[in-house]
């Protein structure tokens, strides 16, 4: 798609959606009940940069984010990066987040420790 550097000059408001968008790892979780595998996750931690405190937000504030093509969040595994995405029910219910199982076929989210 950017084979020529010069689109990017002529159009730079791609710098936002493609270039610059904000990537975190996410390491960590919160749910209700930690022992809980039914109940969703409520917030998601993560590290800005090495030199600040955790950055702890809720489900929904991620959603709106990811959404908006503000910020990516990804999980890490031993393939690479797993990225997050946002889950619509079709029911009408509470959007959330999800990442794409490894081999394991869980949701690497529900591995990670919590806040």
């Amino acid at each position: 798609m950017f084979k020529n550097h010069r689109n990017l000059i002529d159009k730079p408001y791609l710098y936002k959606h493609y270039i610059f968008m904000a990537s975190y790892q996410v390491n960590c979780i919160d749910k209700p009940k930690a022992s809980s595998t039914h109940e969703q996750i409520t917030h998601i931690g993560y590290y800005e940069s090495l030199d600040k405190p955790r950055v702890v937000i809720s489900v929904t504030e991620a959603v709106a984010r990811i959404e908006a093509n503000s910020q990516a969040f990804y999980v890490s595994t031993e393939r690479g990066k797993t990225y997050l995405t946002v889950v619509k029910p079709e029911n009408g219910g509470k959007k959330h987040l999800k990442s794409i199982t490894d081999r394991a076929g869980t949701d690497n989210l529900l591995t990670l420790e919590e806040v």
